[in-house]
C-alpha cells in the first residue's frame, strides 16, 4: 500500500504542474490582453491544480507519516502551495484595480513544482530532531511568509513597469503599491515569528537557542531587510518606484535565506534541503 501511494505522489505532481502552467499562461494572458473570460480559465485550471495538489501532498504524508517539510521536493511542494492558495485569494477580488496581483504567483508556483519534482521524491529517512510542534509552527510560518514575499515581488513588479508595458492590465499602480506594502508587512510578521519558533525548536534539537549558522543569519538579514523597508515606508513616506525596488531586494534575500543557503553553504539546515 505505501509503495502504491508513493508512486502515485508524484503523478499527482505532475497534473499540478500541467494545470499550473494552464494557469500560468492563461492568467498572463487574460490580464495583458484584458479578457476576463480567459481570467477565469486561469483561476479554473488553478483550482483543479491545487486539488491534484494537496492530493499529492496527503498520500505521501499518508505513506512517510511525516509532513511534506523534509526533502528538497517536499519543501518546494510546500512553498508552491502556499503560493497557488495566495494567488487563488487576491483571484477573487472584484474590484478593476485589484486585478494582476496573481499574474506573477501562479508562474512562481508552477516554477517551484517544476524544480521540485526534477529533483526527485526520493524517500529521505527522518532525523532524530525533525519532529515536535515546534518545528511544525517553523515551517508552517515560514510557508506564509513566502507566499506572502511572493506576493510582494508580483505587485512591485507591476508597480515597476511602465503603463505601456502593463499593456491592457487594469491594475492601478497606486492600488499596487499599497497592496505590496502591505504584503511586505505579513512577510516580516510571519517571518519574524517563523525564527523565533525556529530557535525554540534550535533548543530543543541542538540545546541552542541561536549558532549565527549561515541559514539563521540570513533569515535574520532578510527580515531586518523587510523591517527597514517599512521603516522607510511608515516614517520617510517611501513610495511608488524606490520603495518597489526595495521591497524586490528584500524579496530576493528572502529567496536566498531559503534556498540559497541550504544549496551553497554547509549549513546545519541543509540535511533538510537535500
Amino acid at each position: 500500500m505505501t509503495m502504491t501511494l508513493l508512486e502515485l505522489d508524484p503523478r499527482l505532481h505532475l497534473i499540478a504542474i500541467v494545470l499550473y502552467a494552464v494557469a500560468s499562461g492563461a492568467g498572463l494572458l487574460g490580464a495583458f490582453l484584458g479578457k476576463p473570460l480567459v481570467s477565469k480559465v486561469a483561476s479554473g485550471s488553478a483550482v483543479l491544480g491545487l486539488i491534484a495538489h494537496l492530493s499529492a501532498i496527503g498520500v505521501r504524508w499518508v505513506a512517510l507519516g511525516h509532513g511534506p517539510f523534509i526533502t528538497k521536493y517536499e519543501n518546494l511542494s510546500s512553498y508552491a502551495l502556499a503560493t497557488v492558495l495566495l494567488a487563488l485569494g487576491a483571484s477573487v477580488i472584484k474590484t478593476v484595480r485589484g486585478r494582476g496581483i496573481d499574474v506573477l504567483l501562479y508562474p512562481i508556483a508552477l516554477m517551484l513544482m517544476a524544480i521540485g519534482l526534477y529533483t526527485g521524491p526520493e524517500v529521505a529517512t527522518l532525523p532524530p530532531t525533525f519532529s515536535g510542534t515546534w518545528l511544525v509552527l517553523h515551517v508552517c510560518f515560514y510557508f506564509v511568509a513566502f507566499a506572502a514575499a511572493a506576493a510582494c515581488l508580483s505587485a512591485s513588479g507591476l508597480v515597476l513597469l511602465s503603463p505601456r508595458t502593463l499593456g491592457r492590465l487594469p491594475s492601478d499602480p497606486v492600488w499596487l503599491d499599497a497592496i505590496a506594502y502591505r504584503f511586505g508587512g505579513i512577510a516580516f510578521a510571519f517571518w519574524g515569528i517563523g525564527m523565533l519558533t525556529g530557535s525554540v525548536w534550535a533548543y530543543y534539537s541542538w540545546g541552542r537557542f541561536w549558532g549565527w549558522d549561515p541559514v539563521e543569519t540570513w533569515s535574520l538579514v532578510t527580515w531586518l531587510a523587510f523591517g527597514i523597508y517599512l521603516h522607510a515606508r511608515r516614517f520617510y513616506r517611501l513610495s511608488g518606484k524606490r520603495a518597489a525596488t526595495l521591497l524586490i531586494v528584500c524579496v530576493v534575500l528572502a529567496f536566498w535565506s531559503l534556498f540559497g543557503t541550504s544549496i551553497l553553504t554547509d549549513s546545519i539546515h541543509a540535511v533538510y534541503f537535500q
